[in-house]
């Protein structure tokens, strides 16, 4: 019986050791490991006190130049040369208006102009003979005035004609006055305008300007604020405001602001649609240095750690990297807001794509 007790002591005590010196080399494995890699170089970056309030709105790349076409004359739409989205060269014809009673009333505005020049010349030639008369002393100084008059008066008439010829002219044919697109087309071939009725929105081919209507309750936004647009789907980029149009539209109480580009790089289309946005600082600390207490941080895009929904970023301190899940708000082409997890003293690895919670790391400077 006592042998039986020492067989089993002498077991349980070899298992003992087994266990004692298994349990030992899973102690020392992760340290003597991490200590063999060594540090990794990471560049970091502080958390940036984000733009907050953003405005964003739709707005147009405006061209150039841009005129709606109207007609000049109450007569009927004979032709209208280019379709919508058609280039045209300045000097071509946009619009006709070649029907039969437009060519009769030329052909009348001609005659008139005719006979208005054989009028002139008459009354010219009487006003010479009555002042050859009235040298002679056989005409009176009346006789003399009334044909001044009539004179200027057959002048006037020759003058008159003259315009209303050329106005018919250049109603009956709209030349183009630019080199540019026809943007919309508001009248059809066939029917009878009258003085001022719009026929073609047309638009030159450079970008002039980026318009939005802006809310009269943000105009004041816009003395501090940074402004940028995005068209096509593509980055933000930066603008400048050039002008605020000085009326308000009553019906939707907005006012049309106007910016440029801050650089040309970028290619737009005149006419397409945009967006503007709008953005104000938030509101510094008396003697601070990023942004108040508890304000809204950002981080770069490429500095970010996804895995399934959760979001978040390599902290380095005292030589480690420390993975910090975040709350964060929508991104931005560059930069994601963070909402929650950061600190403004915290400094964010740049590139995470070969760190690992705790990895050794070294900051490159």
């Amino acid at each position: 019986m006592r042998l039986g007790n020492s067989w089993f002591g002498s077991i349980c005590g070899a298992f003992a050791i087994v266990a004692a010196s298994g349990c030992g080399e899973r102690q020392t494995a992760t340290p003597a490991g991490d200590g063999a890699i060594a540090a990794l170089p990471v560049s970091t970056v502080r958390a940036l006190p984000v733009e907050s309030g953003a405005l964003i709105l739709p707005a147009r790349v405006a061209a150039r130049e841009e005129v709606v076409v109207t007609a000049r004359s109450s007569w009927r739409l004979t032709a209208l040369a280019f379709r919508e989205g058609d280039h045209f060269r300045r000097g071509q014809p946009l619009a006709a208006f070649d029907a039969p009673e437009a060519r009769e009333a030329l052909l009348s505005a001609r005659a008139s102009l005719d006979a208005a020049t054989v009028r002139s010349e008459q009354a010219r030639l009487q006003e010479a003979r009555v002042d050859s008369l009235f040298a002679a002393r056989v005409a009176s100084q009346r006789e003399r005035e009334l044909a001044q008059s009539e004179r200027l008066d057959a002048e006037a008439g020759l003058a008159a004609a003259r315009a209303g010829l050329a106005e018919l002219s250049s109603g009956l044919v709209i030349a183009a006055p630019f080199d540019g697109v026809v943007a919309r087309r508001l009248a059809d071939p066939g029917v009878t305008v009258s003085p001022g009725q719009p026929l073609l929105a047309i638009r030159s081919r450079e970008v002039g300007e980026i318009v939005a209507a802006i809310p009269e309750s943000d105009l004041p936004r816009l003395s501090d604020a940074r402004c940028s647009y995005q068209w096509a789907d593509d980055v933000w980029h930066d603008a400048v405001l050039v002008r605020v149009d000085g009326m308000t539209d009553f019906a939707t109480r907005t006012r049309l602001a106007r910016f440029r580009r801050r650089s040309g790089a970028e290619t737009l289309e005149a006419g397409a649609f945009a967006r503007l946005r709008i953005v104000g600082r938030v509101p510094r600390e008396t003697g601070g240095d990023t942004a108040s207490r508890g304000g809204t941080l950002s981080v770069p895009t490429r500095s970010l750690v996804r895995r399934g929904s959760l979001t978040g970023v390599y902290v380095v301190r005292e030589g480690r990297a420390h993975l910090r899940w975040l709350r964060v708000g929508a991104p931005d082409a560059e930069r994601v807001s963070v909402l929650s997890g950061l600190d403004p003293t915290d400094e964010v690895a740049v590139e995470p794509t070969s760190l690992w919670d705790g990895r050794a790391v070294r900051v490159a400077r």
